[in-house]
């Protein structure tokens, strides 16, 4: 049983790397043809946007065609999209081809957007897999809340894997190695999974998945602090709408912290929204400044390297001390992580644009790997003042908008990062990196963000915390 257990998780682990090797394999093969960071951001963006909106739209196609036929049919498309960009980024270094560059670059949009949305939702399907053994009171899975975290934690382990894998391919097959390696687990590891597991035709919509690590492991913490882990709510799965609000009142932890309304709740969500976009603009400039620097060195695509240490970093420091999610401690020392931030940032602008040797290349991806730690338990911060001040009913839209801020912050930020590295120099990437720390620095020392810490009030007999903020 084990065994079969555990070729069942290597195939989910498998069969979810498509979806983080897809940006990677994009920056290094395009970096590696064209030497333009603005083409290789505006492609990658066009990837992640695709994967942003394939999940959902995967979601809701299965409870029309199956999910195993939405699978397998996401995985063909997938495998030709990342043929037909392998070729077309070869015909846009070659001089001899009779179609201009303009064109190629356009398809190339086309393709990596469509890559994206096709990319198998693997992950989605999962945690509905997870799910179905909590679908009715009698079949109450007491393991499922651990099976989630399990899931959560393949996803985190992709997203470090996945660039450590180009790493170690691109010196035997080249800047391509991650769309081709993207290609053959597409192939093998998605089919395999969606035959040999029972796959729920109904997944539950789920927030935009998020380049950022440790965000994943946040939102899970979230769910689990306002009281939605299925563990605790094994009746509510599959219930009207109108019930299940009725038991999350009843539920003395969905009431906590519960409340934002009316103006209020408009500027936490906005301060909210605004935090997740700083951090995915610093996010965005940390990957094109890594890119850059590495163009000096004799392998350039050795900047796979610091960016799987990044995604690493930003994990771990997410995973550190995961049982004081809900403490007031974490909410105040957000002040203290994002001033470290800016300084951080502030470093690294002064070596990126002070520093043009191939030396600086450590330093710089030394410095990226810190302000990751940085983004990591600002991002546990960020789903904190959620479950400090979002209502139970207005949850899903709020992180929503955070997911959707975060995908927003990291399109901006490598879009501006790729024009300042073609224009001003490589360097000069770090300054997209400042601004989107000063962004951050003015929202959460702005005190609109939910689990502001505010003045201790005279106690009463209805007691509430200072830290929970008045938004």
């Amino acid at each position: 049983m084990s065994r079969l257990r555990g070729y069942g998780t290597a195939v989910s682990f498998a069969a979810r790397l498509p979806g983080p090797l897809l940006p990677i394999g994009v920056m290094a093969a395009t970096a590696a043809g064209t030497g333009s960071m603005f083409t290789t951001a505006t492609l990658v963006c066009a990837a992640l946007v695709g994967m942003s909106v394939g999940g959902p739209a995967a979601s809701l196609l299965a409870s029309r065609v199956g999910a195993r036929n939405v699978l397998l049919v996401s995985a063909i498309v997938h495998v030709l999209m990342l043929v037909l960009m392998v070729s077309s980024i070869d015909r846009l270094t070659r001089q001899d081809t009779l179609t201009s560059d303009a064109v190629i670059y356009g398809l190339l949009l086309v393709f990596a957007a469509v890559a994206g949305l096709s990319a198998p939702a693997t992950a989605t399907f999962s945690r509905a897999h997870r799910w179905a053994p909590a679908t009715l009171p009698t079949q109450a899975d007491p393991g499922v809340r651990a099976g989630l975290r399990s899931e959560v934690r393949l996803d985190d382990a992709a997203l470090i894997a996945a660039p450590l894998m180009v790493a170690a391919l691109s010196f035997g097959v080249g800047p391509t190695a991650g769309l081709l390696t993207s290609a053959v687990l597409t192939a093998s590891a998605v089919p395999l999974f969606a035959v040999n597991r029972a796959l729920p035709d109904v997944a539950s919509i789920e927030a935009a998945r998020s380049p950022l690590g440790g965000v994943e492991h946040a939102q899970q913490l979230l769910l689990e602090h306002r009281g939605l882990a299925p563990e605790a709510l094994p009746d509510r799965v599959g219930l009207p709408a109108e019930v299940e609000e009725e038991a999350m009142a009843e539920n003395p932890r969905s009431s906590e912290g519960s409340v934002a309304s009316g103006a209020g709740w408009v500027r936490g969500l906005l301060a909210a929204a605004l935090l997740a976009a700083a951090l995915g603009g610093v996010l965005g400039a940390l990957w094109i400044t890594v890119l850059g620097s590495a163009q000096m060195l004799p392998r350039p695509s050795l900047f796979t390297v610091p960016m799987g240490l990044i995604a690493a970093a930003s994990v771990l420091a997410g995973r550190a001390n995961s049982q004081a999610f809900s403490s007031p401690l974490l909410l105040r020392r957000r002040r203290l992580h994002v001033t470290v931030l800016l300084g951080l940032s502030l470093v690294l602008l002064a070596v990126g644009t002070l520093a043009s040797t191939p030396g600086s290349f450590l330093v710089l991806s030394a410095l990226c790997v810190l302000s990751a730690v940085m983004l990591g338990r600002l991002s546990v911060a960020l789903y904190a003042s959620l479950g400090a001040g979002a209502p139970v009913e207005r949850l899903p839209h709020a992180m929503s908008a955070v997911s959707g801020g975060l995908l927003l912050g990291v399109c901006l930020g490598l879009t501006l990062a790729g024009i300042a590295a073609d224009e001003l120099g490589y360097g000069w990437s770090t300054l997209v990196a400042v601004s989107g720390s000063l962004v951050a620095v003015v929202v959460v020392l702005g005190g609109q963000l939910w689990g502001t810490p505010g003045p201790v009030e005279p106690q009463t007999s209805t007691r509430r915390e200072p830290w929970a903020g008045s938004a």
